[in-house]
Protein backbone atom coordinates (compact mmCIF):
# COMPACT_ATOMS: atom_id res chain seq x y z
CA UNK A 1 0.00 0.00 0.00
CA UNK A 2 1.45 3.39 -1.02
CA UNK A 3 1.89 6.34 1.35
CA UNK A 4 -1.03 8.13 -0.30
CA UNK A 5 -3.26 5.05 0.06
CA UNK A 6 -2.25 4.67 3.70
CA UNK A 7 -3.03 8.33 4.39
CA UNK A 8 -6.52 8.25 2.90
CA UNK A 9 -7.36 5.09 4.83
CA UNK A 10 -6.09 6.66 8.08
CA UNK A 11 -8.16 9.77 7.44
CA UNK A 12 -11.22 7.63 6.64
CA UNK A 13 -10.72 5.68 9.88
CA UNK A 14 -10.57 8.90 11.91
CA UNK A 15 -13.84 10.12 10.44
CA UNK A 16 -15.39 6.66 10.80
CA UNK A 17 -14.57 6.65 14.53
CA UNK A 18 -16.04 10.13 14.98
CA UNK A 19 -19.27 8.88 13.42
CA UNK A 20 -19.41 5.68 15.48
CA UNK A 21 -18.66 7.51 18.71
CA UNK A 22 -21.48 9.98 18.05
CA UNK A 23 -19.32 13.06 17.56
CA UNK A 24 -20.81 13.25 14.07
CA UNK A 25 -24.45 12.21 14.36
CA UNK A 26 -26.82 10.94 11.63
CA UNK A 27 -27.98 13.88 9.54
CA UNK A 28 -25.01 16.07 10.48
CA UNK A 29 -23.28 17.90 7.66
CA UNK A 30 -19.55 17.31 7.47
CA UNK A 31 -17.23 20.32 7.39
CA UNK A 32 -16.11 21.13 3.86
CA UNK A 33 -13.21 19.24 2.33
CA UNK A 34 -10.90 22.30 2.56
CA UNK A 35 -11.78 22.72 6.25
CA UNK A 36 -11.19 19.06 7.04
CA UNK A 37 -7.94 19.05 5.05
CA UNK A 38 -6.68 22.19 6.79
CA UNK A 39 -7.59 20.79 10.21
CA UNK A 40 -5.54 17.64 9.54
CA UNK A 41 -2.79 19.44 7.59
CA UNK A 42 -3.25 17.21 4.55
CA UNK A 43 -4.04 17.83 0.91
CA UNK A 44 -7.60 18.34 -0.21
CA UNK A 45 -7.25 15.39 -2.63
CA UNK A 46 -6.30 13.05 0.25
CA UNK A 47 -9.31 14.18 2.28
CA UNK A 48 -11.58 13.81 -0.75
CA UNK A 49 -10.32 10.25 -1.23
CA UNK A 50 -11.01 9.47 2.46
CA UNK A 51 -14.56 10.78 2.19
CA UNK A 52 -15.07 8.71 -0.96
CA UNK A 53 -14.15 5.60 1.05
CA UNK A 54 -16.78 6.46 3.66
CA UNK A 55 -19.34 7.12 0.94
CA UNK A 56 -18.68 3.70 -0.59
CA UNK A 57 -19.11 2.13 2.86
CA UNK A 58 -22.42 3.94 3.37
CA UNK A 59 -21.33 6.15 6.28
CA UNK A 60 -21.91 9.41 4.40
CA UNK A 61 -23.86 10.64 1.37
CA UNK A 62 -22.96 13.55 -0.89
CA UNK A 63 -25.81 15.88 -1.90
CA UNK A 64 -25.09 17.92 -5.01
CA UNK A 65 -24.89 21.61 -4.23
CA UNK A 66 -25.42 21.03 -0.52
CA UNK A 67 -22.55 19.07 0.99
CA UNK A 68 -21.76 15.71 2.58
CA UNK A 69 -23.97 14.30 5.34
CA UNK A 70 -23.69 11.45 7.84
CA UNK A 71 -26.17 8.68 7.05
CA UNK A 72 -28.49 7.17 9.62
CA UNK A 73 -26.73 3.82 9.36
CA UNK A 74 -23.86 2.48 7.28
CA UNK A 75 -24.60 -0.10 4.64
CA UNK A 76 -22.83 -3.44 4.95
CA UNK A 77 -20.95 -4.10 1.69
CA UNK A 78 -21.94 -7.64 0.64
CA UNK A 79 -19.81 -8.81 -2.28
CA UNK A 80 -21.96 -11.59 -3.71
CA UNK A 81 -19.06 -12.99 -5.71
CA UNK A 82 -17.35 -14.06 -2.47
CA UNK A 83 -18.53 -16.94 -0.32
CA UNK A 84 -18.27 -16.15 3.39
CA UNK A 85 -20.49 -16.10 6.45
CA UNK A 86 -22.66 -13.24 7.69
CA UNK A 87 -20.56 -12.78 10.83
CA UNK A 88 -17.38 -12.42 8.77
CA UNK A 89 -19.11 -9.88 6.54
CA UNK A 90 -20.23 -7.80 9.52
CA UNK A 91 -16.88 -8.01 11.30
CA UNK A 92 -15.03 -6.96 8.12
CA UNK A 93 -16.74 -3.56 8.33
CA UNK A 94 -15.66 -3.00 11.92
CA UNK A 95 -19.13 -3.61 13.34
CA UNK A 96 -19.79 -6.12 16.12
CA UNK A 97 -21.55 -9.28 14.87
CA UNK A 98 -24.12 -10.86 17.14
CA UNK A 99 -26.91 -13.43 17.24
CA UNK A 100 -30.36 -13.39 18.83
CA UNK A 101 -33.38 -15.72 18.73
CA UNK A 102 -31.23 -18.75 18.00
CA UNK A 103 -32.84 -22.19 17.78
CA UNK A 104 -31.25 -25.47 16.76
CA UNK A 105 -33.24 -28.65 16.35
CA UNK A 106 -33.62 -31.87 14.39
CA UNK A 107 -36.49 -31.53 11.92
CA UNK A 108 -38.05 -33.43 9.05
CA UNK A 109 -36.51 -32.19 5.81
CA UNK A 110 -38.95 -30.10 3.73
CA UNK A 111 -38.98 -30.94 0.01
CA UNK A 112 -36.57 -28.17 -1.06
CA UNK A 113 -34.10 -28.99 1.72
CA UNK A 114 -34.27 -32.72 1.02
CA UNK A 115 -33.61 -32.18 -2.69
CA UNK A 116 -30.67 -29.85 -1.99
CA UNK A 117 -29.01 -32.10 0.59
CA UNK A 118 -29.84 -35.25 -1.40
CA UNK A 119 -31.75 -36.99 1.39
CA UNK A 120 -35.27 -38.47 1.34
CA UNK A 121 -38.08 -36.01 1.93
CA UNK A 122 -38.97 -36.07 5.63
CA UNK A 123 -35.55 -37.45 6.64
CA UNK A 124 -34.05 -35.97 9.80
CA UNK A 125 -31.80 -32.95 9.24
CA UNK A 126 -30.42 -30.32 11.60
CA UNK A 127 -31.93 -26.85 11.36
CA UNK A 128 -30.20 -23.76 12.80
CA UNK A 129 -32.24 -20.52 12.84
CA UNK A 130 -30.59 -17.25 13.82
CA UNK A 131 -31.24 -13.52 13.60
CA UNK A 132 -27.92 -11.82 12.87
CA UNK A 133 -27.10 -8.39 14.25
CA UNK A 134 -24.56 -5.66 13.43
CA UNK A 135 -23.79 -3.45 16.43
CA UNK A 136 -27.10 -4.62 17.88
CA UNK A 137 -29.20 -3.89 14.80
CA UNK A 138 -31.05 -6.89 13.31
CA UNK A 139 -29.93 -7.18 9.70
CA UNK A 140 -30.50 -10.79 8.57
CA UNK A 141 -32.75 -13.72 9.44
CA UNK A 142 -30.97 -16.94 8.50
CA UNK A 143 -31.73 -20.67 8.52
CA UNK A 144 -29.10 -23.34 7.80
CA UNK A 145 -29.75 -27.04 7.27
CA UNK A 146 -27.23 -29.88 7.20
CA UNK A 147 -27.33 -33.67 7.32
CA UNK A 148 -27.42 -35.32 10.73
CA UNK A 149 -24.59 -37.59 9.65
CA UNK A 150 -22.34 -34.62 8.98
CA UNK A 151 -22.82 -32.70 12.24
CA UNK A 152 -24.40 -33.20 15.65
CA UNK A 153 -27.16 -30.89 16.94
CA UNK A 154 -25.09 -29.82 19.96
CA UNK A 155 -22.27 -28.69 17.65
CA UNK A 156 -24.56 -26.24 15.91
CA UNK A 157 -26.49 -25.40 19.06
CA UNK A 158 -23.34 -24.00 20.64
CA UNK A 159 -22.25 -22.00 17.62
CA UNK A 160 -23.60 -18.60 18.74
CA UNK A 161 -22.57 -16.04 16.14
CA UNK A 162 -19.82 -18.31 14.82
CA UNK A 163 -19.46 -19.80 11.35
CA UNK A 164 -21.11 -23.02 10.23
CA UNK A 165 -18.31 -23.26 7.67
CA UNK A 166 -15.78 -23.49 10.49
CA UNK A 167 -17.74 -26.25 12.23
CA UNK A 168 -17.96 -28.22 8.99
CA UNK A 169 -14.25 -27.71 8.34
CA UNK A 170 -13.44 -29.12 11.79
CA UNK A 171 -15.24 -32.27 10.67
CA UNK A 172 -13.17 -32.39 7.47
CA UNK A 173 -16.02 -31.08 5.32
CA UNK A 174 -14.40 -28.16 3.53
CA UNK A 175 -16.81 -26.05 1.49
CA UNK A 176 -15.39 -25.65 -2.01
CA UNK A 177 -18.09 -23.46 -3.50
CA UNK A 178 -21.69 -22.39 -3.15
CA UNK A 179 -24.44 -21.77 -5.70
CA UNK A 180 -26.85 -19.03 -4.71
CA UNK A 181 -30.25 -17.86 -5.94
CA UNK A 182 -31.16 -14.24 -5.17
CA UNK A 183 -34.76 -13.08 -4.95
CA UNK A 184 -35.97 -9.57 -4.02
CA UNK A 185 -39.12 -9.42 -1.98
CA UNK A 186 -40.93 -8.09 1.07
CA UNK A 187 -40.97 -9.21 4.68
CA UNK A 188 -43.99 -11.23 5.73
CA UNK A 189 -45.38 -10.75 9.23
CA UNK A 190 -43.21 -13.45 10.83
CA UNK A 191 -39.95 -12.29 9.25
CA UNK A 192 -40.77 -8.64 9.98
CA UNK A 193 -41.29 -9.48 13.64
CA UNK A 194 -37.97 -11.34 13.86
CA UNK A 195 -36.11 -8.48 12.18
CA UNK A 196 -38.12 -5.82 14.06
CA UNK A 197 -39.14 -3.99 10.91
CA UNK A 198 -42.46 -3.14 9.31
CA UNK A 199 -44.30 -5.83 7.40
CA UNK A 200 -43.47 -5.34 3.74
CA UNK A 201 -39.93 -4.08 4.36
CA UNK A 202 -37.65 -4.70 1.39
CA UNK A 203 -35.54 -7.87 1.57
CA UNK A 204 -33.06 -9.73 -0.55
CA UNK A 205 -33.51 -13.46 -0.01
CA UNK A 206 -30.44 -15.59 -0.70
CA UNK A 207 -30.90 -19.36 -1.03
CA UNK A 208 -27.59 -21.20 -1.27
CA UNK A 209 -26.27 -24.73 -1.51
CA UNK A 210 -22.65 -25.31 -0.43
CA UNK A 211 -20.72 -28.38 -1.56
CA UNK A 212 -17.29 -29.92 -1.12
CA UNK A 213 -14.74 -30.27 -3.91
CA UNK A 214 -16.06 -33.83 -4.37
CA UNK A 215 -19.57 -32.49 -4.98
CA UNK A 216 -21.02 -33.56 -1.62
CA UNK A 217 -23.79 -31.15 -0.49
CA UNK A 218 -23.09 -30.16 3.12
CA UNK A 219 -25.08 -26.99 3.80
CA UNK A 220 -28.31 -25.48 2.51
CA UNK A 221 -29.07 -21.93 3.62
CA UNK A 222 -32.01 -19.55 3.42
CA UNK A 223 -31.22 -15.94 4.37
CA UNK A 224 -33.40 -12.83 4.46
CA UNK A 225 -31.16 -9.73 4.30
CA UNK A 226 -32.60 -6.27 5.00
CA UNK A 227 -32.17 -4.42 1.72
CA UNK A 228 -31.42 -1.07 3.40
CA UNK A 229 -28.77 -2.60 5.66
CA UNK A 230 -26.56 -3.91 2.85
CA UNK A 231 -25.06 -2.69 -0.39
CA UNK A 232 -24.90 -5.67 -2.74
CA UNK A 233 -22.21 -6.02 -5.42
CA UNK A 234 -21.15 -8.80 -7.75
CA UNK A 235 -18.26 -9.12 -10.19
CA UNK A 236 -19.43 -9.91 -13.74
CA UNK A 237 -16.74 -11.15 -16.12
CA UNK A 238 -16.62 -10.95 -19.90
CA UNK A 239 -17.98 -10.95 -22.45
CA UNK A 240 -14.41 -10.93 -23.78
CA UNK A 241 -13.72 -12.99 -26.89
CA UNK A 242 -17.22 -14.46 -26.98
CA UNK A 243 -18.63 -11.01 -27.76
CA UNK A 244 -16.56 -10.87 -30.97
CA UNK A 245 -17.78 -14.22 -32.28
CA UNK A 246 -20.68 -14.25 -34.76
CA UNK A 247 -23.99 -15.31 -33.27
Amino acid sequence: MSTEQSLRHRLAQELRLRIRQGELAPGDKLPSEPELAQDRAVSRSSMRAAITILEEEGFVRRRHGSGTYVTHRPALPNDLSRNFGVSSLIASTGLEPGTVEETCEVVAAPPAVAAALEVPEGAEVISLCRVRTADGRRVADTTDWCRCGHLEPDELGAIGDGSVYAVLAARGLIVHHGVATLTPGNADAETAERLQVATGALLLTIEQLDTTAEGVPVLFSHEHHLADAFSFTVVRHGPGIAAQEPS
